[in-house]
């Protein structure tokens, strides 16, 4: 197998690199191996072949930067669906025998923990989730749920 073999397997490397990662990046380099490999068979030369796979994999990588950030810029700022919990309205849907709190938020149960350890709940109470960790969400009663027990103790 000749140089041009070399860069053959190169470009299938950085294109199945690109297939696999999440990044936008490999393209270019498998681009610059292919060109290589095509110019490898006129030119014998390993350092000229290693100049232009890397001259075709940085002008391509330079020229479509902006372009590929530009794509990807509204992206950054859309939150993954459980992260969108935060500051949510939700109630209590149980309590069970052993104090754990169970919410329910968009149809899912979740297993809640009170914001501040003082804070006692009873099922049906109104909610705002203040914080999501791992498989389980933060918890503080809304002003409305507080007022009423405050005006039931009252009585």
């Amino acid at each position: 197998m000749g140089q041009w073999g070399v860069w053959v397997i190169f470009a299938i490397i950085f294109a199945v690199a690109e297939a696999i990662l999440p990044s936008f990046f490999f393209l270019w380099f498998a681009i610059g191996a292919g060109v290589a490999a095509i110019t490898s068979l006129f030119i014998s030369s390993v350092v000229l072949n290693l100049v232009i796979f890397l001259t075709v994999s940085f002008l391509l990588w330079i020229s479509t930067r902006k372009i590929v950030q530009n794509m990807y810029k509204g992206s950054s700022t859309i939150k993954p669906y459980q992260d969108q919990f935060v500051g949510m309205k939700a109630k209590v849907d149980k309590i069970d025998d052993k104090g754990r709190i169970i919410v329910k938020i968009k149809g899912d149960e979740w297993r809640a923990y009170p914001e501040d350890e003082e804070t006692h709940f009873n099922v049906g109470d109104d909610v705002t989730i203040t914080k999501k960790s791992a498989n389980f969400v933060y918890i503080k009663k809304n002003k409305a749920t507080e007022n009423n027990q405050k005006e039931e103790i009252e009585e």
